[in-house]
């Protein structure tokens, strides 16, 4: 039994050049996410009112006036650092080709996908929203627009793929 392994020649891509774009754009994504998270929250802490509150709601928020102003000087400046370092690191990274791929992702696994992702987040947002004890506040807001957007990804894949012949000449 023959084993056949992909061309390695430079035409055809550096493959660990793509793997590296790709997990600095994994990396990338999250350390800006978190730079501008502690940089709105340090913010709120250092101009939000006395009576506003951060958190979670319920038992899982504090009021601005119980809060120590350091820990907002050092959420700002810590986030407006992480996000001068990731746009530093993204202006830096070389510019990789990326390889071709041999078979095109679609269909219905990435609807399969979409519908996993879908319920995962979807559930852990309802448990946390019914655990906070105030009720139901935030959790529908997430789902119906994405449950939304899910039924649309399904509706375009089954028309697309129950086309007749004569429809797609």
């Amino acid at each position: 039994m023959a084993v056949h392994s992909p061309p390695t020649s430079p035409a055809a891509g550096s493959t660990g050049g793509t793997q590296h774009r790709a997990r600095f754009a994994v990396t990338g994504w999250v350390q800006g996410i978190l730079g501008a998270i502690a940089t709105f929250l340090g913010a709120f802490i250092l101009l939000g009112g006395d009576e506003q509150s951060v958190g979670l709601g319920g038992q899982a928020s504090w009021q601005v006036s119980e809060i120590d102003p350091v820990w907002g000087v050092g959420l700002l400046t810590g986030g407006v650092l992480v996000l001068l370092f990731t746009l530093v690191r993204a202006l830096r990274a070389p510019d990789v080709p990326t390889a071709p791929v041999a078979e095109p992702h679609g269909g219905w696994s990435d609807v399969a996908a979409h519908a996993g992702i879908f319920l995962a987040v979807n559930a852990f947002l309802w448990v946390q929203d019914i655990a906070l004890g105030d009720g139901l506040n935030y959790a529908y807001w997430v789902t119906i627009p994405w449950g939304i957007g899910l039924a649309v990804h399904a509706l375009t894949q089954y028309t697309s793929t129950h086309r007749s012949p004569v429809a797609s000449r």
